[in-house]
C-alpha cells in the first residue's frame, strides 16, 4: 500500500514551460502528461476539460455524498479506489490534452495474486498499468498543473457523519439548478484588463495554463505588495508587523505567509 501522504518533488521550472511529464516505468510503457495551453482549453471546451481534470485531482471528501449513498464511507475509502471507480467514466477525447492517445475506458481494475492482494489498473492495447503509487503522482501532478487542491474533511462517529451528508445534500439542492460558470473567463478578463499584464487576448491562447495561473497569482501578490510599500511610506501602517516578505513580489508563490 503506497502512503497517500507521500509528496511528489515537482520541477517546477519544467512545469511552468510546459515541458511533458513522464511517469517511467520498467516493465510497462510509460505514462506522459501534456500541459494545455489557454487556447487548448478554449477549443475543446473549458467545462469538458475540467470535468476530466476533476477526475484526477478529486478526492473522497468531494464525492462522501455519492458514496454515502452507495454505502460507502468516505472515511474509509482511498483516493485511488475512488479514481478506479471513475476512470471509466473519462471518455478518450476528454483526456486528450493531457494524455494523448491513452483510453482510460479500456483500463481493467485487477488485483495481484499475493496474500494482501493490491490492486491496479491495467490498459492492455497501450501496456500501461496505475497503481496507487503511479496514481498519487499524477493527481498531484496535475493538481499542481490547475493549481486545484481539494480540501480533505474527516469524520468521527455516525451521528456527525449523517450531520455533514445532510448540509451537503442542502447545499447541492440549493445549486442543483446553477448552470455551469467559467473558472477562467473570470481571472482572463480580469487580466486582460490589468495595465500590467503583458498578454493581447490572441497571444495568450499560446500560453501554458501553469504560465496563466501563475500570472494570475503574481498579479495578485505585486498589488498586496504595492499597496503595502504605499501604506508604509503614507505612515497608515505598523510597520512592525508587516512580514518584510510580503513587500517582495518576487517571491516564491508556493510559499504561504
Amino acid at each position: 500500500m503506497t502512503d497517500s501522504n507521500d509528496k511528489l518533488e515537482i520541477d517546477t521550472l519544467q512545469l511552468y514551460f510546459g515541458e511533458p511529464f513522464i511517469i517511467h516505468d520498467d516493465i510497462f510503457n510509460d505514462i506522459q502528461i501534456l500541459q494545455p495551453t489557454i487556447g487548448d482549453i478554449i477549443k475543446e471546451g473549458e467545462k469538458k476539460v475540467y470535468s476530466a481534470v476533476n477526475i484526477f485531482v478529486t478526492n473522497t471528501t468531494s464525492y462522501r455524498v455519492q458514496l454515502w449513498d452507495l454505502g460507502i464511507d468516505w472515511n474509509k475509502l482511498s483516493d485511488f479506489s475512488l479514481f478506479c471507480m471513475l476512470a471509466p467514466t473519462l471518455s478518450k477525447d476528454s483526456t486528450k490534452l493531457l494524455f494523448n492517445d491513452l483510453d482510460f475506458q479500456k483500463f481493467q481494475l485487477l488485483q495481484t495474486t499475493d496474500d494482501e492482494p493490491v490492486v491496479y489498473l491495467f490498459n492492455e492495447e497501450s501496456n500501461v498499468l496505475i497503481d496507487e503509487k503511479k496514481y498519487i503522482t499524477i493527481s498531484s501532478y496535475i493538481q499542481s498543473m490547475f493549481n486545484i487542491h481539494p480540501k480533505v474533511e474527516k469524520a468521527k462517529g455516525k451521528s456527525t457523519k449523517e450531520w455533514i451528508i445532510f448540509e451537503d445534500r442542502q447545499n447541492q439542492d440549493l445549486h442543483k439548478n446553477d448552470s455551469y460558470q467559467s473558472t477562467l473567463l473570470p481571472l482572463i478578463s480580469a487580466c486582460l484588463n490589468h495595465p500590467g499584464f503583458k498578454y493581447k487576448k490572441n497571444e495568450l491562447r499560446e500560453v501554458g495554463i501553469v504560465e496563466f495561473m501563475d500570472s494570475v497569482q503574481r498579479l495578485q501578490i505585486y498589488e498586496s505588495s504595492t499597496a503595502l510599500m504605499k501604506g508604509m511610506y503614507s505612515g497608515f501602517l505598523d510597520t512592525s508587523k508587516i512580514n518584510k516578505e510580503e513587500l517582495n513580489f518576487m517571491r516564491d508563490i508556493s510559499i504561504k505567509n
